[in-house]
């Protein structure tokens, strides 16, 4: 898949098949995410995959979101800030930023090898700490539910160009 076209047709995907995820298929959205870029080369991510039907169905007890509870195959992305302030001071956050960049890649990755997954960031970060041993150092940023799927992935709507972006100033939008 070339990348625009998988930038363009990537939908979030939040109903999932009873079908497990290949390690090797597992392996191939990881790379996708250590490739990410990130300040100063530091890789601040830390990913835990889960595909243990008990733990995953524990993470969520206060949200209850189908596509986290029923997805066969989930991607704890996390971050470590030490690895960032080694270089920088303590109050440098792009480890947040290089962790998203490698989320998004992994996103990629997943529609790629022909799978659906989801971004959330509204779950209980202090249940997934405590299922994974999750060292309190690291940041918890998001998890990533992904898996087969069942149907077509239909893009919602995004809003225009001239709505978001705009040249040289704000008066100028881009169209």
């Amino acid at each position: 898949m070339e990348t625009l076209q998988a930038i363009s047709t990537r939908t979030s995907i939040r109903k999932f098949l009873d079908r497990e995820v290949p390690l090797e298929v597992i392996k191939t959205v990881l790379e996708a995410g250590i490739k990410a870029p990130s300040g100063g080369n530091r890789q601040p991510w830390r990913f835990v995959v889960v595909t243990d039907k008990a733990k995953i169905k524990a993470f969520d007890p206060e949200y209850h979101q189908p596509c986290v509870e029923q997805a066969p195959a989930v991607i704890v992305a996390c971050a470590n800030p030490h690895d960032t302030w080694e270089k920088y001071d303590e109050n440098d956050q792009c480890y947040i930023i290089d962790t998203a960049a490698a989320i998004q890649n992994m996103l990629l990755a997943i529609h790629d090898q022909g799978l659906g997954g989801v971004w959330i960031a509204s779950f209980s970060k202090i249940e997934v700490r405590k299922q994974l041993n999750i060292p309190l150092h690291w940041q918890i940023i998001s998890i990533i539910p992904f898996g087969y799927f069942e149907g077509s992935n239909v893009a919602r709507p995004r809003k225009k160009l001239e709505e978001v972006a705009y040249l040289n100033d704000i008066n100028c939008p881009i169209k």
